[in-house]
């Protein structure tokens, strides 16, 4: 057992400052190793934009920054968006990989790292596609009922189910925050992983949801900067930006919720040395 192990259990408490230091000290030691998973997943984006993705790349930044009109939609665009999506999907899957052993002090293998998000990959895609469909769905229909008490009732009616709505799917999405991680480490399958997510969270649905909070407000403050620049910058330039930024957010945000996974197991699983052994085994 390391000590990075051992620091994991010594004090059996969850908060977020703990998990944001740990999160950074991970960072800092696995800089090389994550920066060269982001660079290799890439390369499919790069390789599409080389070979003539770049109007369709300008089009996606103009329609984000409200210059776009959806009736020059290219179907194109359906591919870039499932390309983004399966090499987001992989920075995660890989990330978490070298994060966990990371946190366990072990030597993180870059290799092994992308070769477990390739194993993991239809488990991955399986999930994903579940939950946009399900949040996907379910904002849908609770709009359309908002809307509809709003119009046939009061205002007042519909922006309450609008409102209690929105925090049944936040306090839902912090539930199942954990799949990720319980499929890349624990080969969980795309059903066990939901449970699995909800069993580690189950009584620290708040804390989790105000680390979120303050890991994902900084991202979207960045985006609408983005797209209030885009005016000086220029769609191509915003594009590029929006690409490299996404990166660096991706990574940091996955190596957020590996330290919270790694966290909540050592306090449920692993009070003693020997059970933190046993869980991470």
């Amino acid at each position: 057992m390391t000590d990075e192990a051992y620091a994991l259990v010594e004090t059996p408490r969850f908060s977020l400052g703990r998990v944001l230091e740990d999160t950074f000290e991970t960072l800092v030691r696995t800089a090389p190793q994550l920066l060269g998973i982001v660079l290799i997943v890439s390369v499919p984006l790069f390789v599409w934009l080389v070979m003539g993705g770049k109007p369709l790349l300008l089009q996606f930044a103009a329609t984000a920054g409200g210059e776009g009109a959806l009736k020059h939609f290219n179907p194109a665009a359906l591919m870039l968006g499932g390309l983004i999506g399966l090499i987001s999907l992989a920075i995660h899957a890989a990330v978490t990989d070298a994060a966990f052993q990371d946190l366990l002090g072990e030597e993180g293998d870059l290799l092994q790292s992308l070769a477990r998000a390739l194993v993991v990959a239809p488990s991955l895609i399986a999930v994903a596609l579940f939950v946009t469909l399900l949040f996907g769905g379910a904002a849908l229909l609770i709009g359309l009922a908002a809307a509809l008490l709003a119009g046939v009732i009061h205002w007042s009616f519909g922006l309450a189910l609008f409102a209690g709505g929105l925090v049944g799917l936040l306090g839902l999405m912090v539930r199942l925050w954990l799949v990720i991680p319980a499929i890349v480490v624990e080969s969980a399958n795309p059903i066990d992983c939901f449970r699995r997510s909800a069993q580690l969270t189950e009584g620290y649905q708040l804390k989790i949801f105000a680390l979120l909070l303050v890991v994902y407000v900084p991202q979207i403050l960045v985006n609408a900067v983005l797209i209030l620049a885009m005016p000086l910058l220029g769609p191509l330039v915003v594009a590029i930006l929006n690409i490299v930024l996404s990166g660096g957010f991706i990574t940091f945000n996955t190596v957020v919720t590996v330290t919270i996974y790694a966290h909540l197991r050592a306090i449920k699983e692993g009070s003693t040395a020997a059970g933190l052994a046993d869980v991470f085994d």
